[in-house]
């Protein structure tokens, strides 16, 4: 069966089905009744003439059918939006999708206003649908290298070829505890004594990190974001660096404590929005990232 012969109402409904994990998500997403989610989905299934998904009390699941025609549709749509924003810098005009990604915790820091760059970015181009991720810094950048990202945020410590980065603040890591952790009552911790402590990195800083502390050091722990670094922190059980403005932007009762070690193991990591080379042909990306040098600092300051 040919791509034409498919009702891509139909794919679009099917997709966000599987991203809502299921038909009761799904009918929020895309403002229609539960069975009318479900009608589209068997239609699907009908014009295909293969099963797509599990649904049930047992829960909502893809089969490998189902998965594959899903990865087609993730493809099928990127490229659709690739192809209306080259049509609005072709004709000038204003329109299309802004595909952002970004790592968690970005807007708790004080120098960089974000929300406000999206602000204006809106208030210039008001018929722009705006696309915002979050994720890890290697999966955005690679979201980004594929074509399935226009703009990403984040920290990365290695640039690669055929990416531009603006650098836009630089945010301070420090090393916290619970303050049900022992080392909470020390004033001064000799830096070495750190590695004796079950210790936790995020996976893109992981070797940064360990050798902050010690280069034998072996993580007990792993996670993917911040939401999660802090969870095992305040475990009382694990150490491991959060970025000041992430930890002074939590309440009271999440009882973080910022380690004293010494020396001192903080260190800056710089941010940067990064964009394909070719991306400045992008009025879409073109306008954003004027909308972000309008508001960069003529340094770019600590968070």
């Amino acid at each position: 069966m040919r791509l034409s012969d498919i009702d891509l109402r139909l794919l679009r409904v099917f997709k966000a089905i599987v991203e809502a994990r299921g038909l009761v998500g799904a009918q929020l997403t895309l403002n229609m009744a539960q069975s009318t989610v479900s009608t589209h989905l068997s239609e699907l299934e009908k014009r295909l003439g293969f099963r797509l998904c599990h649904r049930g009390r047992a829960g909502f699941s893809l089969t490998r059918d189902g998965q594959q025609i899903y990865e087609g549709c993730v493809e099928l749509f990127s490229a659709a939006d690739r192809i209306q924003n080259i049509a609005a810098s072709i004709s000038g005009s204003m329109k299309g999708v802004l595909r952002i990604g970004m790592i968690d915790a970005v807007i708790s820091n004080r120098v960089w206003n974000l929300p406000a760059i999206i602000r204006s970015f809106s208030e210039h181009a008001s018929e722009v649908v705006i696309e915002l991720k979050v994720g890890s810094s290697a999966e955005m950048e690679q979201e980004l290298i594929e074509g399935k990202r226009d703009i990403v945020i984040g920290s990365f410590f290695h640039k690669r070829v055929g990416l531009n980065y603006i650098p836009v603040f630089r945010e301070r890591q420090s090393i916290y505890c619970s303050l049900d952790h022992e080392l909470a009552s020390k004033k001064e911790v000799p830096v070495e004594e750190l590695s004796s402590y079950p210790f936790l990195v995020r996976r893109y800083l992981n070797r940064y990190n360990i050798e902050k502390i010690s280069g034998n050091i072996v993580p007990n722990a792993f996670v993917e974001n911040m939401e999660a670094h802090a969870a095992l922190i305040l475990s009382g059980r694990f150490i491991g660096f959060l970025p000041q403005h992430y930890a002074e932007a939590l309440p009271p009762h999440a009882r973080l404590h910022r380690i004293p070690a010494s020396p001192s193991v903080d260190y800056l990591s710089t941010f940067y929005i990064i964009y394909r080379a070719q991306g400045d042909d992008n009025i879409l990306v073109r306008n954003f990232l004027n909308r972000v040098k309008e508001n960069l600092p003529d340094e770019i300051a600590e968070a």
